[in-house]
């Protein structure tokens, strides 16, 4: 359990609109914290699981993300669904856990997926590391970036991935187009030109 629920009386968690427990949470109200730790639970930790394949590790960073949301609560202000404002602190979240860690197992499978986005001839991905990789993705523009994770790493399509941040599918495949094209001037500033990258313009 992530909180303890209090035994003062209340309203059913189920019954409780968004806006009310929006409200609470602003005040760190731990029983309105606890009710969206419940409420939001099973959105995000499928999508942790899916991108950290260890269950404790994918709860550590989950539980992040709620103590992230509860801090920044105030900076919600309603102009895009709360899901999918949840799913961009998880997205940051599960970013700063891979560049934390490294030496994660799942990093040539990462570097794999990027290549087939952004080829990389291997001799030039061999002396890319992986930590510097996923620092130029963190870079991007914040819907560009998540785009990019879910299309090029997750392997969603543009149709899910409009679906999933309620944006047009159009929006999906111009964000995925500016992060390739952000991509390949940050990897030939960093000295791997469009010949080795093998990126054609």
């Amino acid at each position: 359990m992530y909180l303890s629920l209090s035994t003062k009386k209340m309203e059913k968690p189920d019954t409780i609109s968004e806006e009310k427990l929006l409200e609470g949470c602003r005040k760190n109200d731990r029983k309105y914290q606890e009710i969206f730790y419940k409420r939001f639970f099973d959105l995000l930790y499928p999508l942790c699981l899916s991108r950290i394949h260890d269950s404790q590790e994918a709860m550590l960073v989950l539980n992040n993300t709620f103590l992230k949301a509860f801090k920044n609560i105030h900076q919600y202000n309603a102009t895009g669904s709360l899901e999918s404002w949840l799913r961009r602190i998880l997205f940051n979240s599960v970013m700063d856990y891979f560049r934390k860690n490294k030496k994660h197992n799942g990093h040539l499978d990462i570097m794999e997926k990027v290549g087939q986005i952004i080829p990389i001839a291997s001799t030039a991905q061999s002396n890319l590391y992986y930590a510097d990789l996923l620092e130029m993705i963190n870079q991007l523009p914040v819907l560009s970036k998540e785009v990019f994770h879910l299309f090029a790493i997750e392997g969603y399509s543009h149709q899910h991935i409009a679906e999933m941040l309620q944006i047009p599918e159009g929006t999906s495949k111009w964000h995925l187009h500016q992060a390739r094209k952000i991509l390949k001037a940050k990897l030939t500033k960093n000295g791997y030109s469009a010949k080795v990258l093998n990126i054609h313009s």
